[in-house]
């Protein structure tokens, strides 16, 4: 009897376990809608956090001293900012829980690729590049003004200027897009499975970051391309389709500004997209609040509390670290700073050892140094896809192409599939994949 109760209770916790797992690729899927508060997202995470708490957790630390330090820094702080608020406490409160929310979304995401490695890459990429997918094509049809109050989706009541789908800032879905841009790309250039679903999805995402006029976010994809792409130039089995795809994507360019040179200098004098180009008027008072927000920062070390700059000063700083420190404390920030450090660290040392799987610390190399030059001009402290790819760092992969999956686990992971799974499993399934 005792067997068959450890037998069933055994059993359970597998179940959880796969649940908990299954639950949290369907919060990334669901991030791409964070027009409300709060988003449907955060609610299925803490479903399947309670899931993953049901089960017993794999032994072993993922995260290095440097990251855990930063960990206890950013939670401690951003505890003990709440001293210091003045106005609005309930806001504050709900803001440093959301604080606890950023972290615990990283050690799951830590976690899970820690033990699940290789699959775990695949299949968290996975899920965040069909959340984007799904709001590039509402962006879409807000562009063509094809669904209801399509306003709703452009920054400003009533302009249409800037897209922001179904997020609330464009300089919050710009970025939210580029981990998927540059893992369409991947798997255009290193997968015949998944070879068109990449291009296309590629050129549907790229199309519609350009659409938000986020000028960070044009400067962190670049960037992000640019490092993958000698990353992926630098790797011997990628290089060749990688090289062919630069080559073919330059010519097409080159030819459509040949031809068509004059309509394009026409259709951009004036427009939107050329003023935004160029020096905007609030871009000399931006930096002069993040100066300010400096100075203020050091006169209030542990912080002024969350929320409390546009209260106390009528401005946001437009910079994560500054803005992070003003709220929460120089220590708060020098943990975030040892999180992000820690991250980009792992990933460079695994780089240049030359394995195989370098390329999968590339990728993630590659969108924290594009998103870290990001933060110099944007003040948004909650980015979850930021907290998930810092999450990525910590993986423990051996094989350097997106979708595959090493035998030791692919026995494992065959196993919790459904016996006939649907097409659509079957569609999106690394499994029968090869390479070039």
């Amino acid at each position: 009897m005792a067997s068959a109760g450890l037998s069933l209770r055994t059993s359970g916790q597998d179940r959880a376990a796969v649940l908990s797992w299954r639950i949290y690729l369907l919060c990334l899927f669901l991030s791409f809608f964070v027009m409300i508060e709060p988003a449907p997202t955060d609610l299925v995470f803490f479903i399947g956090f309670a899931c993953l708490l049901l089960t017993p957790l794999q032994g072993g630390r993922f995260l290095s001293a440097f990251a855990v330090v930063g960990v206890a820094l950013y939670l401690i702080f951003s505890v003990n900012s709440l001293f210091f608020v003045d106005i609005a406490f309930i806001l504050s409160l709900r803001a440093v829980a959301i604080e606890f929310y950023m972290i615990l979304l990283f050690l799951v995401t830590a976690y899970f690729v820690a033990h699940k490695g290789d699959e775990a890459f695949f299949w968290i990429l996975m899920a965040l590049t069909l959340g984007a997918l799904v709001s590039a094509f509402i962006g879409y049809l807000a562009l063509a003004d094809a669904v209801p109050r399509s306003d709703v989706f452009f920054r400003g009541e009533g302009v249409r200027n800037r897209l922001k789908s179904t997020f609330k800032d464009p300089n919050v879905f710009g970025p939210f897009l580029v981990p998927s841009i540059l893992f369409t790309a991947w798997l255009m250039v290193s997968s015949r499975k998944f070879r068109v679903f990449g291009a296309v999805s590629f050129g549907m995402l790229l199309v519609v970051l350009i659409a938000t006029l986020s000028r960070g976010a044009m400067v962190h994809v670049a960037v992000s391309l640019f490092i993958f792409f000698i990353a992926l130039l630098i790797h011997n089995r990628s290089a060749k389709p990688t090289f062919m795809v630069f080559l073919v994507g330059s010519s097409m360019v080159c030819i459509v500004v040949a031809f068509f040179v004059e309509e394009i200098v026409q259709a951009l004098e004036g427009s939107l997209l050329a003023s935004r180009l160029s020096l905007q008027s609030y871009d000399n008072s931006r930096f002069s609040h993040v100066a300010s927000s400096v100075q203020h920062m050091l006169e209030h070390p542990m912080g002024i509390g969350p929320f409390q700059a546009r209260f106390k000063y009528g401005y946001l700083p437009h910079n994560t670290i500054v803005a992070f420190g003003l709220h929460y404390g120089i220590p708060a920030a020098i943990g975030l700073a040892h999180i992000y450090l820690a991250a980009m660290g792992r990933c460079f040392m695994k780089m240049i050892d030359q394995k195989p799987c370098g390329t999968k610390y590339a990728f993630v190399f590659a969108v924290l140094a594009g998103l870290l030059i990001l933060m110099q001009v944007v003040g948004t402290i909650h980015w979850r896809h930021m907290y998930v790819v810092c999450g990525l760092a910590f993986g423990v992969y051996v094989t350097d192409a997106p979708t595959d999956i090493p035998d030791r686990l692919r026995a494992r992971w065959q196993a919790v599939r459904p016996r006939r799974p649907g097409w659509l499993l079957r569609r999106l399934s690394p499994q029968g994949d090869s390479h070039f």
